[in-house]
């Protein structure tokens, strides 16, 4: 215990009284001190007021795993453990012995303070690691620690920090259009074939519904986003209420805040660098890109071709996968009916196409070879991209 604060490293309130031989002190803290110039440390000490003299209690140094030794010059402070010295004292005229000689980096007066010290030494190794080895001994000359009961502390906090999870969200749509997801991907290195660089890629939040456009330049979002507006509710009497999305330049210019507020829609932008805030669509951005990338490989297709890819994805997508909640697809909850699926042909299959203008001849027979590749959103899969000709 001791009447000086400033020798606290870390302090916390305590009340309480102790007594002397000449009365009562009130305690007023508690925490780690600092002894001979900063060299050691001593947990659980007392902050007491109006006393002149610190004082280290045998006992509570016996109880932390060190041997206490008297003789009538001095006395030694021990690791019970591993005989070590850790501190040393002399003793004076009047009979009190001084504390004079710390070990450095050895003076830890409670086995947690030596726990730290080889959570250190150890390159600052898991705990739980650190105290299985130091149990059964799985190398030598470790003595036996244990685990401290505060958290980690600050270099160990900032080296392993992680992003914190995002809870699982409390409000859900419960009609189409309350929520649409939007996101941009692009630009991508090879242009398709009609030179598009981009594809705006939209969602509903309630239905799961998937809307793709392909562009340009990704100043043309905002007219990607009006055309959406007028198809979808055009379908049903369901207005578009929410649309969230990120901070990109695309979603924030001044034409596009004003297009929302004139039609009373309600913008919901995610942080930056903070994806999960719209996690719809980015998964479903990452799923798309994910089977572009392994259609494109099967098939053997120039990536010239991935307009025609990402659109047969968001068709198959859109008539297939089911809505956790209800078992049913995008396609039925836009429509209310099953989709039909016996049309869909292998993505990429060689085609034969007769001709039939007139100008071979009775004859002679005219086909066009190519792959089936135009599935989009509006019809099925009847033109395919032609690559040669043949008779």
């Amino acid at each position: 215990m001791t009447g000086d604060k400033r020798k606290f490293v870390s302090l916390r309130k305590k009340e309480g009284n102790v007594s002397f031989g000449s009365g009562f002190a009130k305690i007023v803290g508690e925490g780690t001190i600092t002894l001979i110039n900063g060299k050691g440390k001593a947990q659980n000490a007392l902050l007491v007021n109006k006393i002149k003299h610190n004082l280290l209690s045998v006992s509570q140094i016996c109880d932390k795993g060190h041997n206490v030794v008297f003789n009538t010059k001095d006395c030694e402070i021990r690791n019970s453990s591993s005989g070590e010295l850790v501190a040393k004292g002399v003793r004076t005229p009047d009979n009190i012995y001084i504390l004079n000689k710390i070990q450095e980096d050895k003076c830890y007066l409670s086995q947690i303070d030596e726990s730290w010290m080889w959570h250190k030494r150890l390159g600052h190794t898991n705990f739980n690691n650190l105290i299985n080895i130091s149990k059964i001994n799985a190398v030598r000359d470790i003595p036996k620690l244990f685990k401290p009961n505060q958290g980690v502390y600050g270099p160990c906090q900032h080296g392993n920090q992680t992003r914190t999870n995002h809870k699982t969200k409390e409000f859900s749509t419960s009609k189409p259009l309350e929520i649409i997801h939007a996101s941009l991907c692009g630009p991508t290195r090879t242009p398709a074939l009609q030179g598009e660089r981009y594809f705006a890629l939209f969602v509903d939040d309630y239905i799961r519904m998937m809307w793709a456009y392909f562009i340009k330049y990704k100043s043309k979002e905002f007219e990607c986003f009006k055309n959406l507006k007028s198809l979808v509710e055009n379908e049903n009497d369901f207005k578009i209420k929410c649309l969230r999305t990120d901070r990109g330049g695309e979603f924030t210019s001044k034409e596009f805040d004003e297009f929302c507020k004139v039609h009373g829609i309600e913008r919901e932008l995610s942080a930056a660098i903070t994806p999960k805030q719209n996690g719809v669509v980015k998964r479903r951005n990452r799923t798309v890109q994910e089977m572009a990338r392994t259609m494109l490989i099967t098939t053997d297709l120039q990536p010239k071709f991935w307009r025609e890819v990402v659109g047969t994805i968001v068709y198959t997508l859109n008539r297939t996968q089911l809505r956790p909640n209800n078992g049913k697809t995008p396609y039925e909850l836009r429509k209310g009916r099953p989709t039909l699926v016996k049309y869909f042909k292998i993505f990429g299959f060689k085609c034969f196409i007769k001709i039939n203008d007139g100008s071979l001849g009775k004859l002679i027979l005219g086909l066009m070879k190519g792959y089936s590749l135009d599935i989009l959103q509006g019809a099925k899969p009847t033109s395919a991209t032609i690559i040669g000709y043949g008779k």
